[in-house]
C-alpha cells in the first residue's frame, strides 16, 4: 500500500477517523493524502474580492493551511499531502481525489460535523462505499485505535470474495490478525455447508495466510446475530463487500443491512465494492494475457 485517502470535515468523528489513517500508513509506510471538500457558494468569511476565481483560490489556501496545522499537531514520520477540493458534491470532490491521487484506500468518519453537514461524513460514506474505485474504511465515532488483532469478513459465497480476501490479507497483514470468514443464513444448511466448503478450498489453494478460518452460522435475525456475535467474539474490523445486486428483495435487504452496520457498529467497517472487484480481476486478466504473449 502507498497511498491511503482521508477524508475531513474537521469534525471530532473526522479527527477519530484520522488516527486510524495514520496509524494504517505508518504500518505500510504510506503517503497520505489529506482532503477537505468545500462548497464556495457557502463560504462567506472571504470578503477580499468580488471575483469568484480569487475567492475559490483564497478559501482552498486557507482550507490547505488548516488541514497542514492539523496534521503538524501530530509526530510522525508520514509524508502528507494537503489538498482543498471545491466541489459542490462532497461525493463527486472526494471521488475525482480518488481518480487524481489513486490510493489504495479511503478513510472517513461516519459522522458530520452538525446535523446539517451530516451528509458530509454520514450519507457521503454510504455513497462512497456504493461508488468508490477503492475500498473505504469507516469509523464510526466511538471507535476505539488499536490493532487489528481479530477482523471478520463477511460473505455471501461470490467469486470476487477472494479477490477481496487477498486485498485483506495484504491490508492487515502487518498487524498479523485472525481472520474469521463468517456466512451467515436463515435456512438450507446442507446447500450453505457445502458452499462453504467451496469457498474456503477457492481461498486455501490461492491465499498463504495461515491465520483464516471459515464459519457458518444460521439465523432469523441477521442484523442482530451479526451485532451479538461480534461482541461475543471481540473483532476489531468488520469487512462487508458492497454488492451488485439483481433482485429488488436481495438488494433492498443487503442495504439496509450495510446501511445499519456500518452507522450502529462500534467497530471501523472496511468496505469492498464489488464492481471495482470484477474491473481490477478483468485488468489482471488482460495483463496477464499480454504478458504471455
Amino acid at each position: 500500500m502507498k497511498k491511503i485517502l482521508f477524508a475531513t470535515d474537521f469534525s471530532n468523528n473526522a479527527n477519530k477517523a484520522f488516527s486510524f489513517a495514520l496509524s494504517l500508513a505508518e504500518k505500510h509506510r504510506a503517503d497520505l493524502i489529506m482532503i477537505h471538500v468545500f462548497d464556495i457558494t457557502t463560504v462567506w468569511t472571504y470578503p477580499y474580492t468580488n471575483d469568484i476565481f480569487e475567492l475559490k483560490t483564497q478559501a482552498k489556501k486557507s482550507w490547505e493551511r488548516s488541514l497542514q496545522d492539523f496534521f503538524d499537531h501530530y509526530d510522525t514520520k508520514v509524508k502528507a499531502s494537503c489538498v482543498a477540493i471545491e466541489n459542490q458534491s462532497v461525493v463527486q470532490g472526494i471521488i475525482s481525489a480518488i481518480k487524481e491521487y489513486k490510493p489504495q484506500l479511503v478513510v472517513t468518519g461516519t459522522k458530520g460535523k452538525n446535523p446539517v453537514k451530516e451528509l458530509l461524513l454520514g450519507g457521503t460514506t454510504k455513497a462512497l462505499v456504493r461508488k468508490s474505485p477503492v475500498p473505504v474504511l469507516a469509523v464510526p465515532e466511538y471507535a476505539e485505535l488499536k490493532d487489528y488483532d481479530k477482523v471478520l469478513y463477511t460473505t455471501d459465497f461470490r467469486e470476487v470474495d477472494l479477490k477481496a480476501l487477498e486485498d485483506l490479507i495484504e491490508l492487515v497483514r502487518p498487524f498479523e490478525p485472525e481472520i474469521k470468514v463468517l456466512h451467515m443464513s436463515t435456512d438450507n444448511e446442507f446447500e450453505r455447508l457445502e458452499k462453504m466448503e467451496w469457498l474456503k478450498d477457492l481461498v486455501n489453494d490461492a491465499v498463504s495466510y495461515p491465520a483464516i478460518s471459515f464459519e457458518l452460522v444460521l439465523s432469523d435475525d441477521i442484523f442482530n446475530t451479526l451485532n451479538r456475535y461480534m461482541t461475543e467474539h471481540d473483532f476489531d474490523l468488520l469487512v462487508m463487500l458492497e454488492k451488485e445486486r439483481s433482485g429488488i428483495i436481495d438488494k433492498l435487504f443487503h442495504q439496509d443491512l450495510v446501511s445499519r452496520m456500518e452507522f450502529r457498529t462500534w467497530i471501523p467497517l472496511l468496505s469492498y465494492n464489488e464492481t471495482y472487484l470484477h474491473a481490477t480481476d478483468e485488468h489482471d486478466i488482460k495483463r496477464s494475457d499480454a504478458v504471455e504473449h
